[in-house]
This record gives C-alpha cells, sequence and structure tokens, in this order.
C-alpha cells in the first residue's frame, strides 16, 4: 500500500502527555499501516527552566514537574517514573539539548530517528535517566541498530543540526501548533487538493479515528498483528500501549501474557507503575 496520510507530529521528549499518547499513536500506526507516515517535529518544551512557568499546572520547577508527571500516569495508565525530575537540580534544565540529539539522529535517516526518539523516550519515562546529558545521550544511541553513534557525536558537535532544530520550531508557528503533542493530519491528494486537521492535546483513538475518517477517508482498517510481530518491529513497549493497539484492557492482558509470554518467546521489562 502507498502512505495517503502524512502526520506531523509536534513533540518533546521530555513532554509527559506525549508518552501518555504513545499508547494511541501506536494503534494509529498499527491499524493503518503502510497508509500513513508520521514525521516527528521537534518542539522544544522548555529552552531554561529557570524562565519556564506553566500557569495551568503551576510548574515553575523541575522538582513541581514531578507530581504532574504523577498525575497523568495516574490518569492515562502509562507507566512513568517521575522521580527523574526529583532527580535533577540544575535549575536552567532544559529540553531542547534532547530534541538537539534527536534531530542529530534523524540525520541519518528519518526511521532512526524515530527509534532514537523512542529510546530517549524510554529512558526519559521508565528508566529514570536524564537525557539532557551528553553522555546519556550516546549511550542510548547504543541501543538503536543502525544509528552510527560517532556521527551521532559529530552532529552534535559541529552546531549545525541546531538549524534543524529551528527549522522545527518555525514549522510549529506555522501551523500553530502551540502545546504538545500536537498532530497535523494532512492528506496530500485529497479529491478537492490537500486537506488536513491539526489536533492538540492527548486524544482518545476514537478521536484519531474520526479524524482519519474526514482527512483520508480511502484509509483502510487493519486488525493488528500478532503481538511478537509487531514487537520485533517496534521494540519494546508498554503493557498499555500493546493493550490499546489490540483493544483489551491493559489488565487482562498482562494476566493473558504472563501465562504466554515464555510460549510466545517474549522477555517482560519491569518499570515503575506497570
Amino acid at each position: 500500500m502507498t502512505a495517503k496520510l502524512e502526520i506531523l507530529y509536534f513533540t518533546d521528549p521530555f513532554c509527559s502527555w506525549c508518552w501518555a499518547s504513545e499508547p494511541q499513536l501506536y494503534r494509529l500506526r498499527e491499524r493503518y499501516r503502510g497508509q500513513l507516515t508520521v514525521r516527528n517535529v521537534m518542539g522544544g518544551l522548555v529552552e531554561d527552566m529557570a524562565r519556564f512557568y506553566d500557569a495551568v499546572n503551576q510548574i515553575g520547577s523541575t522538582a513541581q514537574v514531578a507530581p504532574h508527571w504523577r498525575e497523568v500516569c495516574e490518569r492515562t495508565g502509562q507507566p512513568i517514573d517521575e522521580r527523574v525530575m526529583e532527580d535533577i537540580d540544575d535549575p536552567h534544565w532544559s529540553t531542547w539539548p534532547a530534541c538537539i540529539a534527536v534531530k542529530a539522529a534523524q540525520l541519518q535517516g528519518d526511521e532512526i530517528g524515530d527509534k532514537y526518539l523512542r529510546r530517549l523516550r524510554r529512558a526519559i519515562m521508565t528508566e529514570r535517566v536524564n537525557v539532557s546529558e551528553r553522555d546519556a545521550q550516546l549511550r542510548l544511541a547504543e541501543d538503536v541498530a543502525g544509528l552510527n553513534v560517532d556521527q551521532l557525536q559529530e552532529a552534535l558537535d559541529n552546531g549545525a543540526v541546531m538549524q534543524a532544530f529551528v527549522a522545527d520550531r518555525r514549522l510549529m508557528l506555522e501551523y500553530g501548533a502551540t502545546g504538545f503533542p500536537t498532530l497535523l493530519f494532512l492528506n496530500h491528494e485529497g479529491p478537492d487538493g490537500p486537506t488536513g486537521m491539526l489536533v492538540n492535546g492527548y486524544r482518545s483513538s476514537e478521536t484519531y479515528d474520526q479524524v482519519v475518517e474526514r482527512v483520508a477517508p480511502g484509509l483502510q482498517a487493519q486488525t493488528p498483528r500478532p503481538i511478537p510481530e509487531m514487537l520485533a518491529e517496534y521494540g519494546p513497549m508498554t503493557t498499555r500501549e500493546l493493550a490499546e493497539v489490540v483493544g483489551k484492557d491493559a489488565q487482562a492482558l498482562a494476566a493473558e501474557l504472563s501465562e504466554t509470554m515464555q510460549e510466545l518467546g517474549l522477555r517482560r521489562i519491569e518499570v515503575p507503575h506497570g
């Protein structure tokens, strides 16, 4: 099948609501596989925590982020270890270095960039790793198949990749994306010309299905593949993500997998809160 729908995903590796949206994003990819592409656009959530304030959530320091992340975890079921934000004591902490690292990885191909972003997200949210630090960025890069760590470091050292990050932020402004996550659904081959829809914030899979039907009504929903096959393509997934994709309750799926894990050749990775 030829991809008919492009999704521009305005995001940030440290955004908890973006991490919470991973189950819905995986379901989109699997349900409409081969018919859509997702392009990750780095928006840069926090340039300098000393100058940052989120009035809605009353966040002005990294320590104040932790309770918010805990709430996101409890509301969505996606596991988050909020203690990483309690560990960070740099008053000028920024998410920009992690965004720039993703842009550096994307220079080696979009697929590699996607896998590296996912590895950073997992490290932040479930492994208590501050991926704004260069050492962590390079260490985690070694886990991504096909990613040349030396080339990644060179791209980060020469500073040229900063221009790509600036271009992403400019694109965000151009489309009016003001927060994370924001998804822009684009059909470049609509019957009346290109069509699109901008969707802000955390949304359900049902909402995304409605958007797909409106923007690209010709897409065909497909049945999810067996879990081992999906994991072979996507890499490690949370129980919450798998449950969303296959349409089951997360606790029920966890119990089911615990009985068949060895038979299916799967390995469980323990993470806080899930």
